[in-house]
């Protein structure tokens, strides 16, 4: 991939934390806001709420159509 350097400027506070953060998970300032700006694409790239959707689905389970009863107890699938 081919590289560009940028020049930002930002508030004194924010590089602070942000080279702060940065050396708690040992990166360089450089790597540490490329990936917080990947991350900001993912989000909005929408990945996070089909993510979100999908896990809502799971948790919800899927219907089957029983309206909450059991359709057979244990004893009557196993008779012989």
């Amino acid at each position: 991939m081919t590289k560009r350097n940028l020049t930002l400027s930002l508030p004194y506070p924010l590089v602070a934390k942000a080279k702060e953060m940065a050396v708690r998970e040992e990166r360089s300032l450089n790597d540490y806001v490329r990936l917080a700006i990947e991350e900001k694409n993912v989000r909005s790239s929408g990945f996070a709420d089909a993510r979100q959707r999908q896990l809502r689905r799971l948790k919800d389970g899927v219907k089957l159509g029983t309206k909450g009863r059991r359709p057979a107890d244990r004893e009557g699938l196993h008779e012989r």
